[in-house]
């Protein structure tokens, strides 16, 4: 894959990772197409990279469908689908849509997404990214029979969870689509706005008591510069998970094959694709 001149739509670009990696790609002379869901915050990057932002709400799937018909009406080329969008609440919720928030959020939108553009990605041989979590790859795991978490909500389980379940897809969709390149990647442990919900870990790092936590965490630009690399190097990527832009042992929860075939049913059932 060529290094120059690539169409990146990049999700969760208002802020954070997203941003970072935003402005990194325009400052090299690659053309992004920003999408957030704060309409403000999205338009602000979208002024920076000079390209019209777009918005969409993953808590709903019509607007996910919304979005794609806005990028296939828009970009007659996409390069890289750059699915950084995400996000983390503490108690349960579904979605109207009859999902779990964050298996929604984390998981199904973005494969919506990506299924709905992958005609275009594939007519320019191109290639999707996932932001993922080292979570997923240490010690994640996934409870086919349980993806709303009805019988247990721990909040970084079920994020975890989601997450695993995203890999397991992306899989999945290397194998079925294997002139499309897949990767995903962890970006570090970011000083970002990610958990927003999760006030109490917010104040503790507005606090003294929380800078020397600060420390220790990889500034948006180091890890947007980790997305950078994976959406525009010239290295093959064949479904390997990143981390510090090197391929990095997988958990062998996300390489079953037979799990990864059923979940790719139950997700596109869930979102209204065909099989």
């Amino acid at each position: 894959m060529s290094a120059a001149g690539k169409i990146v739509v990049l999700t969760g670009a208002s802020a954070g990772i997203g941003a970072a990696a935003a402005r990194q790609l325009h400052r090299d002379g690659h053309t992004v197409i920003p999408v957030g869901r704060n309409a403000d915050k999205t338009a602000a990057i979208a002024e920076e990279v000079g390209q019209p932002g777009l918005t969409c709400n993953y808590a709903d799937l019509s607007d996910v469908r919304r979005l794609a018909d806005a990028l296939l009406e828009r970009c007659p080329r996409i390069d890289v689908l750059a699915n950084n969008a995400g996000g983390q609440w503490v108690k349960r919720e579904l979605t109207k849509d009859g999902n779990e928030l964050q298996f929604q959020v984390n998981c199904l939108a973005p494969f919506l997404l990506t299924r709905l553009l992958t005609d275009r990605l594939r007519e320019s041989g191109g290639r999707v990214v996932n932001t993922s979590t080292m979570m997923v790859h240490k010690h994640g795991h996934i409870d086919l029979d349980d993806l709303d978490s009805n019988h247990r909500y721990k909040s970084h389980e079920v994020y975890t969870s989601s997450k695993v379940a995203a890999a397991l897809l992306l899989r999945e969709f290397a194998r079925r689509n294997p002139d499309i390149e897949t990767a995903d990647y962890h970006p570090g442990i970011v000083a970002s706005e990610f958990a927003r919900d999760q006030k109490f870990q917010q104040f503790l790092l507005r606090t003294p008591l929380g800078k020397p936590m600060q420390k220790l965490l990889d500034s948006p630009e180091v890890a947007g510069q980790r997305l950078y690399f994976l959406c525009t190097t010239a290295e093959k990527l064949d479904a390997g998970y990143y981390f510090k832009n090197e391929r990095t042992q997988e958990n062998p929860v996300v390489l079953d094959e037979d799990n990864a075939r059923k979940l790719w049913d139950i997700a596109s059932r869930r979102i209204g694709v065909e099989v």
